[in-house]
């Protein structure tokens, strides 16, 4: 390390920085939701010009009351969520598990396993009460839950199971190159982290989204074959169409693409073929293939392998300043205990880079919106974005601040409004 920035580092009162920078997201973000739901309100009296024809006075309503009710319950998870990270880390509850490890192994890799599996479980059981009031009562309360307890609690051992299994391997991996690898141990740390995520990813559609949802290929020819002839007019080829059981757990529809290489699938939710034309489910498609067709999803791929350079460039910057944990609340300075407190607090520190990279995802939503009239119907794009608005009950006006803030899709109206100039100057 540059004797400078250990210098730095080692005068830095942290404690003060994390508070600002904490409490700083936590008031700007707070401000964001606030500044949303005054727009709504102020816009609840008159269904916005659009969308007149699109949903009814009782639809308007509910999309209204449902997501003002969802904001403030994120405002109330937010501040909930300061209060769990500050009492894992000032608080010293990290610390007393670090101590509580200690006492079980004198091995780091073992340690790391130990003590990320109890953050693990403590995490998952504290978000429980926020699950099941968000399921069972808002998303109930507006029609869109179809989840049964038995779902609701099958889904949390299979999530804890998978994320222990996979977690568990990071960490070992991680501890046991910083062990055996001098000083540059953070870019082999970061190679090796990279190839593992792009393993998960390789391996998600074919094993782990199974664990959680049926797929059964696409059958129905009156979408299938305009869908082929738009694959076949892209030069795209697929592993397959498949439909999944969406409906098992929401009323909310949705089509998405997963996967590279041969593992590549294109997956509609089923509650989405219910409510869509097969012009509107082609051009939908056409919209997230040309996400592939324009190289965004290369793109993101270099972007992460940038930010996780950095990320864990940083992360071997501080590692060798006792400074910077001790100002977290961590006095019990193990391999494992550094490596796990720097990736509870690093996010607090980096949340202003946010409204960058959904400005960035943004423009790519535009432009795949641009490649799908291309090859299909502009009218059914537009009328297919209409319908999902509608049938997931979205915020018609939402505060431009907050949308550029927090959305990485741009507000439907501007999306069709949009297509509408594209059209009209075609």
């Amino acid at each position: 390390m540059d004797m400078n920035i250990l210098e730095i580092l080692n005068q830095l009162n942290f404690i003060a920085l994390f508070l600002i920078f904490i409490i700083s997201k936590l008031v700007i973000e707070t401000y964001l939701k606030i500044r949303n739901i005054n727009s709504i309100n102020e816009n609840k009296e008159t269904i916005p010009e659009r969308f007149i024809d699109v949903v009814t006075d009782e639809e308007y309503k509910k999309s209204i009351n449902y997501n003002i009710e969802r904001i403030r319950f994120s405002i109330l998870t937010s501040v909930f969520g300061v209060g769990v990270l500050l009492f894992f880390t000032i608080g010293g509850m990290l610390n007393n598990l670090t101590l509580f490890v200690q006492g079980i192994t004198g091995s780091n890799i073992v340690g790391a396993i130990l003590l990320g599996l109890l953050l693990i479980v403590i995490g998952e059981i504290i978000e429980i009460p926020l699950a099941v009031y968000s399921t069972f009562y808002i998303e109930e309360k507006y029609g869109f839950n179809k989840t049964t307890t038995k779902t609701f609690v099958t889904d949390l051992f299979k999530n804890l199971l998978i994320q222990s299994i996979f977690s568990s391997i990071l960490y070992a991996i991680v501890i046991s190159i910083i062990e055996n690898l001098g000083n540059n141990w953070w870019i082999y740390a970061f190679i090796a982290v990279f190839l593992l995520q792009l393993i998960i990813f390789y391996i998600y559609p074919v094993l782990i989204l199974p664990l959680f949802n049926k797929f059964e290929p696409l059958e129905d020819e009156k979408f299938k074959a305009p869908i082929e002839r738009l694959l076949e007019k892209i030069s795209f080829k697929a592993k397959g169409l498949f439909v999944m059981d969406g409906s098992l757990r929401s009323s909310h529809g949705n089509a998405f693409f997963t996967g590279f290489g041969s593992n590549k699938r294109i997956v509609f939710y089923d509650t989405l073929l219910e409510t869509i034309t097969p012009d509107e489910m082609e051009s939908i498609l056409g919209h997230e293939l040309g996400h592939y067709k324009l190289g965004h999803i290369k793109k993101t791929l270099i972007s992460s392998i940038f930010f996780g350079f950095a990320g864990f460039y940083i992360l071997g910057q501080v590692f060798q300043s006792e400074n910077f944990f001790y100002g977290h609340g961590l006095d019990e300075l193990t391999i494992y205990s550094k490596f796990l407190l720097f990736y509870l607090v690093i996010g607090s520190y980096t949340f202003f880079t946010k409204p960058i990279t959904s400005f960035i995802s943004r423009q790519r939503e535009f432009s795949a919106d641009d490649f799908s009239i291309q090859y299909t119907k502009g009218e059914s794009m537009i009328s297919g974005l209409l319908k999902l608005s509608k049938d997931n009950a979205s915020n018609l006006t939402p505060d431009p601040l907050y949308s550029a803030y927090y959305y990485s899709h741009p507000p439907i109206a501007e999306r069709v409004a949009s297509l509408e100039n594209k059209l009209r100057n075609t």
